[in-house]
């Protein structure tokens, strides 16, 4: 994101967070929360909001029905969840039911905006660089694929997928199972080396009893493969 972006992001944080009955704002990313530099939310806070808004919206891509607006009532709070792009969503807590109107006040006036000038910048960055556009994965899942994981978890799903191959699946059968069980560690935890045994661990329980063993050896060994992780720590 460039400059100019950024700073209409934290300009809309601010001007959110100081609304009567606003408790704090934040944009939740696939790396964590983003909030304005004087935000009420700590560090920890503003992860753990993050990472429960981003499970949900890769919930609600999984079944077809991406999140447009949502508004979650906790007794008398609220959250309000506003995507900002397909990968930034915009939360909002609120105190009472009452500081909706001035929210959405602000939103009318700031929002569209806002989109419109991430989006010029991400295309003049991609042009800038002397090729084309890029265009952005489809989902969660794509964009896992492309990230620093990605390599480990290619490696893995040929693994995968030759074993299920054994077991009378097609490769495209083998590849929507390995989809859909990466599809749930992103809803279950944050992807990284450190929770990827959750992911290996799901794999295992769709391979054949009496191969599982050796299915695990072979995973351990595409992981060491990958320096990913040290080899003692490779279970």
């Amino acid at each position: 994101m460039s400059a100019e972006p950024n700073r209409q992001l934290v300009s809309l944080l601010e001007e959110l967070d100081r609304l009567p009955g606003v408790r704090g704002s934040l944009v939740a990313t696939v790396d964590g929360g983003y909030t304005a530099s004087e935000s009420n939310f700590d560090a920890a806070t503003a992860t753990d909001i993050a990472k429960t808004v981003r499970r949900m919206v890769v919930a609600s891509a999984t079944v077809g029905s991406p999140i447009e607006e949502l508004l979650i009532t906790f007794h008398t709070a609220r959250m309000m969840i506003v995507p900002v792009r397909e990968e930034a969503t915009l939360t909002i807590m609120l105190e009472r039911d009452s500081a909706q109107p001035s929210v959405r006040a602000v939103l009318k006036t700031r929002l569209a905006g806002l989109r419109s000038s991430i989006g010029s910048s991400s295309a003049e960055s991609s042009m800038s660089a002397g090729s084309a556009p890029m265009p952005e994965p489809e989902d969660e899942v794509d964009r896992l694929m492309l990230g620093e994981l990605g390599p480990v978890l290619r490696e893995v799903q040929n693994v995968f997928t030759s074993y299920l191959i054994r077991g009378g699946k097609t490769a495209g059968e083998a590849g929507v199972m390995m989809r859909e069980q990466i599809r749930e560690w992103l809803l279950m935890v944050n992807p990284s080396p450190y929770t990827f045994p959750v992911l290996v661990d799901a794999l295992v329980q769709l391979t054949s009893r009496d191969e599982r063993e050796t299915f695990k050896i072979d995973v351990q060994q595409a992981m060491r493969n990958s320096r990913l992780w040290p080899k003692k720590n490779v279970r």
